[in-house]
């Protein structure tokens, strides 16, 4: 019997749910940073390096999500329908923490920072609200977030699946040495941006 409790039983038992589950996490993870969609997507592919998944089903999974995520968190800044949340309590709670995130953040001067901010923590949460702030034209949006969400899932779930074909750990093992090398070269990112955007202001 799957035990339930365990790392090594959770994920693998929700058999065909696993990949709708994923792609509704990292849909949310737009709106709200602290879902840990990174998880399942990383350990996705863990999981197809063990042959427990399919690798280009965890790729399209992962794309999809964080595609409609982006673009419903760019539409409730664009078209002012955030304001909407604030009837109740969990929507104040939502906005509130997109507007930190943002704050903190900070606006991105240029396609390629919107881009890159998504590699950052709480990142793509900034670049797609200030990209609906800003009133960027659809067409430009949808590429710009189309081929980040590709370039991100590749990513993510090659993490998993490279910690998991070289490390010979559990996939749930794998899947924590991907998350702590994609939160490094995260780290590693957002000073480059921070290191640029000093540069700019002193200029």
């Amino acid at each position: 019997m799957t035990d339930l409790t365990s790392p090594e039983g959770l994920l693998p038992s929700l058999g065909g749910w696993f990949h709708p589950l994923t792609a509704l996490l990292v849909a949310l993870d737009a709106p709200i940073p602290p879902v840990p969609s990174e998880v399942f997507v990383i350990g996705s592919g863990s999981l197809a390096a063990a042959g427990r998944v399919s690798l280009p089903l965890s790729v399209l999974t992962a794309w999809l999500g964080c595609w409609l995520g982006d673009v419903g968190l760019y539409a409730l800044f664009r078209f002012r329908l955030i304001t909407v949340l604030e009837r109740w309590a969990w929507g104040r709670t939502v906005h509130r923490g997109v507007r930190r995130v943002l704050a903190t953040a900070g606006p991105a001067s240029s396609l390629a920072g919107l881009f890159m901010l998504r590699f950052v923590s709480g990142g793509r949460t900034a670049s797609m609200a200030a990209a609906g702030v800003v009133g960027m034209r659809w067409r430009p949006f949808l590429w710009l977030s189309g081929t980040g969400s590709l370039t991100w899932s590749l990513y993510m779930v090659g993490l998993g699946w490279a910690t998991g074909s070289t490390t010979g750990l559990p996939w749930w093992a794998s899947a924590a040495v991907g998350l702590i090398v994609g939160t490094l070269l995260g780290l590693a990112v957002a000073a480059v941006i921070a290191w640029r955007r000093r540069g700019k202001g002193r200029a």
